[in-house]
C-alpha cells in the first residue's frame, strides 16, 4: 500500500470528519504522564515483538515524553484485551492500546466481544500478511519440501495450534485446511505465537501461520533455517472478480492460497461460496492487523497527539528500515483517520456470512 501524503490540516479535517472530536494538540499534554501499552497477546509473542518496536520509535515524537508501560492482558484471540481497554480503559490518555485486531470476532458478533471495535478512536493502523508454514515431519514416512507434499496428503492428520475459536488465526487455519480437504487435528487457548512456536518445536504442533513480524523476526531463525519447518503458503490480497492475490510484500517463493488451491483443484476453481467469501474477509482484514488504539470517549487532545506522533513515525526513515529490518518486507500502514473508516468497511458483512462465521466458530468451542 501506497503511503499516502498528509498536510497537517489535511490530517486534522480527516480526523474531524470522521471521528467528530477536536482535534486541536496540547503540547504539554503527556508532560510528566505514564502512558500504559495494552498489548492484547502474551510476552515475546508476534503483537509484543511489533508492538515495543513500533512504540520504540513513536516515543521520540510523543511531545511531554510520557513514560511509556507496557501490559498485557492476553486471552481469547485478543479478545480479552480488546474487552479491557474498551470497558475499563482511563479516557484520560494515560491507557492505549497496541493491538492485533479481533476483528472476526466482531464480524461474527461473537458474544465474548463486547465491545465495538469501529468505536474505539485509531490513531493508526499496520498492514501485514501472516505466512503459513509446517514441519518438514509432519506426515509419516514423508519429508515435505513444499505445498506440493502437504496437498496430497489425505490421510494423516496434521496438528495445528490457535489462539480461541473466534480468532482470525483459528478460523483461517480451519477453512483453509477444510478447503483443501486435508485432514487436521487442531488445538485452541495459546496465549501467543510464541507459545504456538514452542509446542512446534516440542513436536506437539505440526503447523501454524505467523505475520511476517513473527515470521521473520522468530520462525526463520527457530524453525526455518535449523532445516525444522518450511513455509506453504500465505493467505493473499483480495482482489477483483472473486481473486485472493499473490501479496506484493510476500516472497514469490511462497505461493498465495488461491495459487495452492487451484494448483490441486485446477486454475479458476473455488471452494463453497461462504468459505471462500469467509477466507477473501480474513484476507481484507490484513491490511489492518495491527491497531493502535485508545477507548470510546478518550480525550480529544490524547488522540490528537498521539495521532500526530504516529504520522511522524510513518514518514520517519529510520522508522521503515527498522520494519523492513525485523517484518522482510517495506511498511504499510494507516493514518489515524484512513483505519477509523477501514474498519467500518470490513465489520459488515452479509448475514448469511456473519451466520456461517459464528456457526463455524461455535463447532469448535465443543
Amino acid at each position: 500500500m501506497k503511503l499516502l501524503k498528509h498536510s497537517a490540516f489535511g490530517i486534522m479535517a480527516a480526523a474531524v470528519a470522521v471521528t467528530g472530536m477536536s482535534v486541536s494538540a496540547d503540547a504539554q499534554y503527556f508532560k510528566g504522564k505514564r502512558v500504559n501499552i495494552i498489548i492484547n497477546y502474551g510476552a515475546g509473542g508476534n503483537t509484543d515483538i511489533q508492538g515495543r518496536m513500533v512504540m520504540r520509535h513513536m516515543k521520540k515524537y510523543i511531545k511531554g515524553d510520557p513514560r511509556l508501560i507496557f501490559r498485557h492482558v492476553s486471552g481469547a484471540g485478543g479478545v480479552v484485551g480488546a474487552n479491557f481497554l474498551g470497558e475499563a480503559g482511563k479516557k484520560n490518555g494515560t491507557m492505549m492500546g497496541v493491538f492485533t485486531i479481533p476483528i472476526m470476532s466482531q464480524v461474527m458478533k461473537a458474544p465474548e466481544l463486547r465491545v465495538d471495535l469501529s468505536a474505539f478512536h485509531y490513531v493508526g493502523a499496520i498492514g501485514q500478511q501472516t505466512i503459513g508454514h509446517i514441519r518438514k515431519d509432519a506426515i509419516p514416512g514423508k519429508t515435505i519440501k513444499g505445498y506440493k507434499d502437504l496437498i496430497s496428503n489425505e490421510s494423516h492428520p496434521i496438528r495445528t495450534g490457535g489462539h480461541g475459536p473466534s480468532s482470525s488465526k483459528d478460523l483461517r487455519t480451519r477453512l483453509l485446511f477444510e478447503a483443501m480437504k486435508i485432514p487436521l487435528k487442531h488445538v485452541t487457548g495459546y496465549k501467543s505465537g510464541g507459545k504456538i512456536r514452542a509446542a512446534i518445536l516440542k513436536n506437539e504442533l505440526d503447523m501454524t501461520a505467523d505475520s511476517l513480524a513473527g515470521y521473520y523476526g522468530r520462525v526463520v531463525s527457530q524453525l526455518i533455517k535449523p532445516g525444522i519447518s518450511v513455509p506453504i503458503w500465505h493467505i493473499g490480497t483480495p482482489g477483483p472478480n472473486n481473486t485472493i492475490l499473490h501479496s506484493p510484500t510476500v516472497p514469490k517463493g511462497i505461493p498465495s492460497f488461491q495459487e495452492v488451491y487451484e494448483a490441486k483443484f485446477g486454475k479458476g476453481a473455488r471452494p463453497d461460496r461462504l468459505v471462500w467469501d469467509s477466507i477473501r474477509t480474513i484476507g481484507m482484514s490484513r491490511e489492518m492487523l495491527r491497531i493502535l488504539v485508545f477507548r470510546k470517549g478518550t480525550d480529544p487532545k490524547a488522540v490528537a497527539e498521539m495521532r500526530s506522533a504516529w504520522d511522524k513515525t510513518m514518514a520517519d526513515k529510520a522508522f521503515r528500515a527498522d520494519y523492513a529490518r525485523v517484518n522482510g518486507s517495506a511498511f504499510t500502514g494507516k493514518s489515524g483517520a484512513e483505519a477509523q473508516k477501514y474498519i467500518k468497511s470490513i465489520v459488515s458483512v452479509p448475514k448469511d456470512l456473519e451466520k456461517f462465521l459464528l456457526d463455524y466458530a461455535d463447532a469448535a468451542r465443543g
